[in-house]
Parts: structure tokens; sequence; C-alpha cells
């Protein structure tokens, strides 16, 4: 298997079958794709319906696609528009802090209307996604300001 194209940047001193996962976990095999700033598997929590996937970052706001076995149980693609998201958080605040319950440290997206929604992110790539998440919040806020509004 030719792994070769992938940026190992990083991840030098790990053996090539571990590299595989890596790739995996951070999308980077799916290749460029423009608009996506960001990409990898996260699993998507909603009160206690959770579905495990792709999510992409982009300017407008998250798509999630859900893996081909959650397709099959009816998954469909979700998106969450920056527009409609109020707050991003880190559950627990800090990253030495632990949940009550032993429950996994997450990212919730608050909504004007609706339940907040968790995302895990596989791997330690919860506070990367986290920063991602808030930059591009800002700049899609910035580019908001700036665009006539629809009347």
């Amino acid at each position: 298997m030719d792994l070769g194209h992938w940026d190992w940047t990083g991840d030098d001193d790990r053996p090539d079958w571990d590299r595989l996962w890596v790739g995996l976990r951070d999308g980077a095999f799916l290749g460029h794709e423009d608009g996506v700033y960001r990409r990898g598997l996260v699993s998507i929590n909603v009160g206690w319906l959770a579905r495990g996937g792709l999510l992409h970052l982009e300017i407008p706001g998250l798509r999630f696609e859900p893996n081909p076995l959650e397709r099959l149980l009816r998954a469909r693609t979700r998106y969450f528009a920056f527009a409609d998201i109020v707050k991003i958080e880190r559950c627990p605040p800090t990253p030495d802090g632990v949940l009550p319950g032993g429950v996994a440290p997450r990212i919730r997206l608050h909504f004007s209307s609706g339940r907040p929604v968790d995302i895990l992110p596989a791997g330690d790539t919860l506070d990367d996604w986290l920063t991602a998440m808030r930059q591009q919040h800002e700049v899609w806020e910035r580019r908001s300001r700036f665009e006539p509004s629809p009347q």
C-alpha cells in the first residue's frame, strides 16, 4: 500500500500500519476539498442518539456525513450553519477537567433554537477542532457583517 501522498508532518516516528489510522482519523485520505478547512472522524450526539461519520468544517458552517453503516440505519447528512450557532463550548472547560460519570470530553454546540449537539472527535484532536471551529466562526461573523441582509 502506497502511503506516500499523505502529509505525515509530526508523525515520522509512526509505523505504516499506524499511519493508516491517523490518516483515516484526520480525513487526509480524501485529499484536498475546496472550501473545507478541516475534516475528520467524529461522533455526533444529540440526547441519547449518537452517529459516527466525517465532519467537514467550512466557512458557512459544519457538515456531518454519516458513515455507510449509519446510512443503512437511516442517518442523513446534517448541516449546522454558523448563523444558528450561538455558543461553542468545551466540556469540561479545561483540558485537565473531568466530567461527571466518566463522560468523554466533547465540544458542545448551542443553537438559538433546539437542543445542543455534542461533537466527540476521534483521538486527541478535541482542542484542535475547538480552535479551528472558533476561528472559522469568527471569520463567518466578520464576513456576515459586510454582506447585505436579505429583506
